[in-house]
């Protein structure tokens, strides 16, 4: 038997870039019950591997080639020998990380993993079929059955984040074993029935929905004023999924619903995590909570058939960053609720906390709390207090608009009320009723972190807007009286973790972007975020209490700011320096990338946009015919507010025998790149692109630097794609020119109606003239009619004399000292110097003939 192997081990499209090995075989029919009998051995080191995946969130790092197989390295520092003991060592295979062929032993063998390059590249990962390598042949456009069998049909293929292990057991059936590449990969998922902590196979999920009888513009609640026949959609109890590996992370996930007939479910899915404690599970673990909206092209009149219900039983598998994790068991049936819905269909026991009766529960303090209501009873819903008074003494605020309230260590042990006002499935206001909150008696840390702020500078000095959350609206009257007595002071504390001194406070503080005393106070934001609300003067009890945000705000940064990780501290300290209160916000303020703030016009760059083909329009100033107009490169992101007064581009020295020399300069106003005269050598052609990198100061600030990355610079003249055409009965034609028996001729300028066009023509960048004497094309003319310095012409060929001439006549071109004879064929060869210096030659075939 030839025991040559091919390692199982094949890299997807997301490793192209690294090297890989795979083992396979061939002609080793012999020995396959032998090596299928070994892999029984595999058994415990799988089940272990997917234990440390499942339970303990580890990860595959690494997958290499050995003796009869391969060895899988996991996160933990653990690694697993997967072989089979018959089996040789697999041979070296490598796989072009720019065009994606793949080599065997140093060997290429014109098969490909990929086809294109960068974001065009596609995915054409090798598989298995029948025990064989199916391999993609670039000639032939398909993939093809390759020499070589997969050994024992055990292989792995690692691509999109997953190593998907196939490896058949004692009887040779194929097992499929899925293990994650990085912490965040999601291997697998299953439902949870949150009362039983059992799973649940076929999890359904019920739109209750109503529509409104008539206009309700007093409501109150967090879903707004409602107006008649509007879609009514409630609050639905979410679905629960526990994900392996544990540690993967759900919160910006893509999921959607899809049918197995490839239809997506007109919904919005978004994941939280699982908060509470799963009857008789072990832990909350990898739960999350999946709550699942109809997105705006629903409507009442369209609810039903959006989700086929007319099937009954049209079901949906769940779909995360583009893989299918289940099969197609989930259901979404809409229900129309309004018919059930009374001024008291929602009542005390159908609010919880965790999925508990508030009557049978005791919520934790000194954090927020959220409450459910039943979403089958009621559209909307808000809490308002039962008592003001009952909850500043018990160290409680609300923001009944999300059914929550935040306490203070003052409400351990205390009990509260709130009434719930809510609104039916037909739209109409429901009959209130009171709720008793019972708070746990355990006593925790009553500091709470502020929020930290990623800020990014751009043009246009945007505020810093620091949420201070419960800080100031949970203070007891007695503190905040204290605390409005004194000024607080804000101060740079630490910067990119190391602590302010003393005596560098003024210098830190003036790294900041606003100065120390640029902050203003507001109580709430407008929808997009921005402030809304000042809270003007917090030298007052009730105003303090009022205060929700710290912000920072001015028409310009400060003249020294720079990016970096900030910490800030709002102080109150009374007359003696006695501390009272302090405030410890992280901000972070970093600068935009420059593909933030401009992108490239493709149609002037090159295919992967690294060479700007700057075309020199010409001028009749020799001095702007040098010119390039940067604002015909890049344009700027919508929305970004980059200004061109900030950007500096600097061309770099270009080494002229020896020498570095200045090839191009760039001016800010104007946003001009211009070539410099010693980029042309002697014989007016450019010597190479000039390499162009820069900065952009945001707000023309020196510490907001932003670089720009290295791009090249082809200057080209607006000749560069110079043509000749002669026409002939207005259309182009082959140029055959009579010669007289004394050796002159004249090749005619361009002349006659359109469509009826004779003679010869100069075409550049779009722009036409008819050659001839008095010629003009971008600034450029002969400067004496009797000298042809910028429009030269030479006639060469074998039949051409060494002394024949062609000059610019007032006819065309004048040919002098031509071979007198029959039928030999020539070249025009026409020279331009562009006013920029550049010098381009553009040639046309012709005949010669004579009377």
């Amino acid at each position: 038997m030839n025991k040559k192997f091919l390692s199982a081990i094949l890299f997807g499209a997301l490793m192209v870039s690294s090297t890989g090995t795979f083992v396979s075989c061939k002609d080793y029919d012999d020995d396959i019950d032998e090596i299928n009998k070994e892999l029984t051995d595999l058994k415990s080191k799988l089940s272990d591997l997917e234990s440390k995946v499942n339970a303990g969130g580890a990860y595959v790092t690494k997958i290499e080639s050995v003796d009869g197989g391969f060895k899988v390295s996991v996160s933990d520092g653990t690694s697993y020998n997967l072989t089979v003991a018959s089996a040789a060592a697999g041979s070296k295979v490598v796989i072009d990380d720019k065009t994606g062929e793949i080599s065997i032993d140093d060997k290429a063998t014109g098969w490909f993993a990929t086809t294109g390059e960068g974001e065009e590249a596609v995915d054409m990962t090798p598989y298995v079929k029948d025990g064989y390598w199916y391999l993609y042949d670039k000639t032939a456009k398909e993939f093809v059955k390759s020499e070589y069998k997969a050994a024992g049909n055990a292989y792995a293929v690692v691509a999109n984040g997953i190593c998907t292990l196939n490896i058949p057991d004692a009887d040779g059936k194929m097992q499929t074993i899925q293990l994650p590449t990085t912490s965040a990969a999601i291997t697998g998922v299953q439902f949870i029935d949150v009362t039983s902590g059992a799973v649940e196979p076929t999890p359904a999920y019920a739109l209750n929905y109503g529509v409104a009888t008539k206009d309700n513009a007093k409501w109150d609640g967090p879903k707004g004023a409602i107006t008649k026949d509007q879609l009514l959609v409630g609050t639905i109890e979410p679905l629960t999924l526990q994900v392996y590996p544990s540690s993967a992370d759900l919160s910006n996930a893509d999921i959607k619903l899809v049918g197995s007939d490839g239809t997506v479910a007109p919904v919005k899915v978004t994941a939280t995590p699982f908060e509470g404690v799963i009857t008789k599970a072990a832990s909350a673990n990898g739960l999350w909570n999946l709550n699942i909206r109809p997105d705006e092209t629903v409507t009442d009149k369209t609810i039903a058939d959006a989700f086929k219900a007319e099937l009954g039983d049209y079901a949906y598998a769940l779909q995360i960053n583009g893989n299918i994790l289940t099969g197609y068991a989930s259901e979404v049936t809409p229900a129309d609720k309004a018919s059930s819905a009374t001024a008291t269909s929602l009542t005390d026991g159908d609010v919880k906390y965790n999925t508990e009766k508030l009557s049978s529960a005791k919520v934790p303090f000194g954090e927020t709390v959220t409450l459910e209501f039943d979403g089958t009873k009621a559209y909307d819903a808000y809490l308002t207090p039962k008592s003001a008074s009952a909850l500043e003494l018990a160290g409680v605020t609300i923001d009944g608009k999300t059914m929550s309230f935040t306490s203070t260590e003052k409400a351990a042990g205390k009990t509260v009320q709130f009434t719930v006002n809510f609104v039916n499935f037909k739209g109409e206001t429901g009959t209130t009723f009171d709720i008793t909150v019972n708070f746990k008696g355990a006593t925790v840390d009553p500091e709470a972190p502020v929020a930290a702020v990623k800020y990014t500078a751009t043009d246009g000095a945007k505020p810093i807007i620091i949420d201070l959350g419960t800080t100031f609206t949970s203070l007891s009257a007695q503190t905040a009286t204290a605390l409005a007595a004194v000024t607080p002071t804000w101060n740079v504390i630490s910067i990119d973790g190391k602590a302010v001194a003393t005596t560098d406070q003024s210098t830190a503080n003036g790294k900041f972007a606003f100065a120390m005393d640029q902050v203003t106070y507001y109580s709430d934001l407008k929808a997009d975020g921005t402030p809304k609300t000042e809270v003007t003067s917090i030298n007052t009890a009730d105003n303090l209490k009022k205060v929700k945000y710290a912000v920072f705000a001015h028409t310009d940064y400060q003249a020294t700011a720079a990016p970096g990780a900030y910490v800030l501290n709002m102080k109150f300290a009374d007359a003696s320096g006695n501390e009272l209160k302090k405030v410890v916000a992280p901000v972070t303020i970093s600068v935009p990338t420059f593909t933030d703030l401009f992108t490239k016009v493709t149609s002037v760059w090159n295919a992967d946009k690294t060479v700007l083909n700057a075309l020199l329009v010409g001028s009749t100033d020799a001095t702007v015919a040098k010119q390039y107009v940067m604002t015909n490169a890049f344009k700027s992101v919508e929305n970004s507010g980059a200004d061109w007064d900030n950007l500096t581009l600097t061309p770099k020295q270009m080494s002229i025998s020896g020498t570095p020399t200045e090839v191009a300069t760039y001016t800010v106003s104007g946003s001009i790149l211009a070539m410099a005269d010693a980029l042309l050598d002697d014989n007016g052609a450019v010597r190479g692109n000039v390499t162009v990198d820069g900065t952009y100061l945001v707000g023309n600030k020196a510490g907001l630097k932003v670089e720009v990355p290295a791009f090249a610079v082809n200057f080209m003249s607006p000749f560069n794609d110079a043509v000749l055409n002669f026409y002939k009965g207005g259309k182009v034609a082959d140029l055959n020119v009579t010669i007289a028996s004394d050796g002159t001729g004249t090749i005619a300028k361009v002349d006659g109606a359109a469509g009826k066009e004779a003679g010869l023509q100069l075409v550049a960048s779009s722009e036409k003239v008819a050659v001839s004497e008095g010629m003009t094309l971008f600034g450029v003319k002969n400067t004496d009619t009797n000298t042809d310095d910028k429009f030269t012409f030479v006639v060469k060929g074998e039949g051409v004399p060494a002394g024949a001439t062609a000059k610019l006549s007032d006819d065309g071109i004048a040919l002098e000292g031509m071979t007198y004879a029959p039928n030999y064929s020539a070249t025009l060869e026409m020279t331009v110097t562009a006013l920029n210096g550049i010098k381009t030659t553009i040639t046309l075939p012709m005949t010669i003939n004579k009377p």
